[in-house]
């Protein structure tokens, strides 16, 4: 995703997902690494984790966190982030963000990969069989032919 991509998605923040760029910012930097969502949830009093998620998810697609993997505690803060907060970044943000974004895409594209080898497997699968089926009709064919000739 490119940076003209990203600022087409980004849309202001609400309330709540300030509430939850702010507890993470605070809780990283407590204890040098992000939060779960179940402790984002408790610290922003969000009682469901798929509120969270979603909000996280929103927040990633908006460009203000991005993933270093796909595992859990593994969101980066953006620029755009700290912006959105009021605060500085540090000055490895850039540097992150990119290995952020370089992260997502390399997740992006093993998933496409998985898809393709996935579907590329089905078609061989469906032309073996179209194969045994037409090489079935054949036969079938020349023994009528057979039965006729004779």
């Amino acid at each position: 995703m490119n940076h003209h991509q990203i600022e087409l998605l980004r849309q202001p923040l609400t309330k709540r997902q300030i509430s939850i760029l702010s507890f993470m910012d605070e809780y990283r930097r407590q204890h040098g690494y992000a939060p779960s969502i179940r402790e984002i949830g408790t610290g922003t009093g969000i009682a469901s984790t798929s509120a969270v998620n979603y909000q996280i998810n929103r927040l990633v697609a908006g460009g203000y966190l991005g993933r270093t993997s796909e595992v859990s505690r593994s969101y980066v803060f953006l620029a755009s982030a700290y912006q959105a907060i009021g605060k500085l970044p540090p000055d490895d943000c850039e540097l992150a963000s990119l290995r952020a974004e370089i992260t997502a895409l390399r997740a992006e594209t093993r998933r496409m990969r998985e898809q393709y080898e996935a579907r590329v497997y089905g078609l061989e699968q469906e032309r073996n069989q179209l194969a045994q089926t037409l090489a079935m009709l054949k036969r079938r064919v020349i023994e009528q032919l057979e039965d006729v000739a004779s």
